[in-house]
């Protein structure tokens, strides 16, 4: 933002003030001294002089003031300000000013650090407890699946793939802030990520007797497969969570000359159309989740912000109680180095 000429003279009304002041003073002075015999045209030729004086540094000053703001402004714009210097005070009142300011920002980047420090301590915690609580979870799966005489097993399985599933879920959500350090883009088989997650729901879908289709083109897409395989599951789950029993979840793939599109269609409940924009929002858990008490919110959000990392675009439609189609866009040409964002 730029002072103008006009705002800098309103800023100087004192200055204006006291000139005017003394300007009177020193012209009845001068008119009413009897010593002093000064022609009228000669007081004015005086007060012409010192008005010439008082603009001319006037101007200095404002052009002064001018281009010191105008450097703040670049280095704020920039990203520098106080963190590079912002210059030397031109004014006691600037440097009032500023050592203010390098005191708020001081007491700032100390809040700050402690922030981030006591985050990065807290992410380290979490992601070691999600490792460490994986080890009990599988162990306990192994035991169970040893010990098929229980009828009850398969149920207990089921609840422990979905705590697998939710651990998982929050591990992945931790590692979203740093994704750079833990990514691998390269060619894959569209058809090999696709029967990765439907491995992963075999026993739900054979229990609930959910038929899957697949119409998967031999096609390779440019991604991480740890990355895109958590997002899909996270479509698939969520699909599952609100089919219904003997219903059909159909993989289709498509090609153009400038992407490749995976859809996963199911034939569940569906999504009312005021809640269509909202679904991939952090914590909104929709209709649907409230009538049905089993969303929390978070897997769409996470498969989306995901998604945006590794540069898959996601697009939903969906009918009421009809259809939901999820579908991840892959683009083509994408350079191996611009694609995570």
């Amino acid at each position: 933002m730029r002072t103008s000429f006009s705002q800098y003279i309103r800023f100087q009304k004192r200055l204006l003030i006291l000139y005017a002041a003394i300007m009177v003073f020193i012209s009845i002075m001068l008119y009413v001294e009897p010593t002093m015999s000064i022609h009228f045209s000669n007081l004015l030729y005086i007060h012409a002089v010192a008005l010439i004086f008082l603009m001319a540094y006037l101007t200095i000053d404002y052009y002064t003031i001018a281009k010191h703001h105008k450097e703040l402004s670049s280095r704020w714009s920039n990203g520098m300000f106080i963190q590079d210097g912002i210059g030397a005070a031109k004014t006691y009142e600037q440097q009032l000013y500023l050592e203010m300011l390098q005191s708020v920002n001081d007491a700032h980047q100390q809040q700050l650090t402690s922030i981030l420090q006591d985050k990065k301590e807290s992410m380290e915690f979490m992601t070691t407890w999600f490792h460490d609580i994986k080890t009990p979870i599988a162990i306990s799966r192994l035991i169970l699946e040893q010990a098929k005489e229980n009828p009850d097993n398969e149920s207990i399985l089921e609840e422990i793939s979905r705590i697998e599933r939710s651990v998982n879920q929050a591990l992945y959500f931790t590692r979203t802030d740093h994704f750079a350090r833990d990514y691998f883009i390269s060619r894959t088989e569209l058809d090999t990520i696709v029967k990765s997650v439907v491995k992963q729901f075999a026993k739900e879908f054979i229990r609930r007797k959910i038929k899957v289709d697949l119409h998967i083109q031999p096609v390779v897409v440019e991604t991480d497969s740890k990355w895109i395989v958590y997002s899909l599951s996270e479509f698939v789950s969520n699909a599952l969570k609100y089919s219904n029993d003997g219903g059909t979840i159909t993989f289709i793939s498509e090609e153009d000359s400038g992407e490749v599109r995976l859809s996963i269609k199911d034939e569940g409940i569906g999504i009312p159309q005021q809640d269509i924009r909202r679904v991939f929002q952090l914590g909104f858990t929709g209709t649907n989740g409230r009538v049905n008490r089993k969303s929390t919110g978070m897997g769409l959000y996470i498969a989306k912000k995901i998604l945006d990392k590794v540069g898959h675009r996601v697009t939903i439609s969906s009918k009421e109680k009809l259809y939901t189609i999820v579908t991840v866009h892959f683009r083509k040409g994408d350079d191996y180095y611009s694609i995570v964002k």
